[in-house]
């Protein structure tokens, strides 16, 4: 199996291959709570996986991952759409006060700090093509990783895109959630060994939002669900479930990289 991962090659691998396929893939996500059953690096280490595998597939390196994120202060509507008796109380991210830690949160300015002297770097390296691999749904990461793809894609000889993986196949409708059925069962398919879902309580016990500090997308939204509880439960991912989505993601990441490659 080909070596994509760019620490692992020797100078004239990486040139040889750039000069074959000019792709650089930058897997990027925060070390994050996504409940008690699943690893902080769920966001990074997905994107990562699927980076490298998509890298097999179209040609491209695969820079180390880098295993930074931001967030922001939820807003009322989310805090009592996820069952908070005092929604204007300051919760970053996933960072519920039952929690018993925090998440690697950097700030947005200090983010795009890093995330700017990378793609730096990158362009500094002739690359044709940036593929920023995003594993990280926040609002802010999206936002600062777009303004950067735009601003360096005009400003330097490199094309800068981002994109998060894909798992769904085209037509085909699931709650994405946080460190919730489709995110668990990913990790199960790429990671089982990391995921102990007995660190859940037992399967006829809700999950309240407040309690477990993993959320459906539904509350996102300010929506609220019966008894403020997770409707798409984690403890019914599966390795053959998450194995699908993986799949499916890869083959979207190499497509889009190939199209935008072409479209150089």
């Amino acid at each position: 199996m080909r070596t994509v991962q760019m620490e692992y090659l020797r100078p004239g691998e990486i040139l040889a291959e750039k000069e074959r396929f000019s792709v650089v893939y930058l897997p990027i996500g925060p070390l994050e709570w996504h409940g008690p059953a699943m690893p902080y690096g769920t966001d990074p280490l997905m994107a990562q996986e699927i980076a490298r595998a998509a890298a097999r597939i179209t040609g491209g390196v695969v820079m180390p991952t880098l295993f930074v994120g931001t967030e922001r202060e939820r807003p009322e509507y989310i805090l009592e759409a996820k069952g908070f008796e005092d929604p204007k109380q300051y919760v970053i991210g996933m960072d519920v006060p039952k929690n018993p830690m925090k998440s690697f949160y950097a700030r947005e300015d200090m983010f795009a700090l890093i995330v700017r002297e990378h793609l730096r770097l990158l362009v500094q390296q002739e690359y044709k093509l940036i593929v920023i691999v995003n594993g990280h749904g926040a609002w802010g990461q999206k936002g600062t990783l777009e303004r950067l793809a735009v601003e360096f894609s005009n400003e330097t000889a490199s094309k800068v895109i981002v994109t998060m993986p894909d798992p769904l196949e085209e037509g085909e409708t699931f709650d994405f959630g946080h460190g919730t059925l489709l995110e668990t069962s990913i990790i199960r398919g790429l990671f089982d060994e990391h995921v102990d879902l007995e660190a859940l309580p037992s399967r006829e016990v809700p999950l309240k939002y407040t309690d477990y500090g993993i959320a459906d997308d539904i509350v996102f939204e300010g929506k609220r669900t019966p008894g403020d509880c997770v409707q798409f439960d984690p403890r019914d991912a599966t390795v053959e479930m998450g194995l699908k989505f993986v799949t499916t993601a890869i083959n979207h990441l190499a497509e889009f990289v190939n199209d935008a490659y072409a479209a150089l």
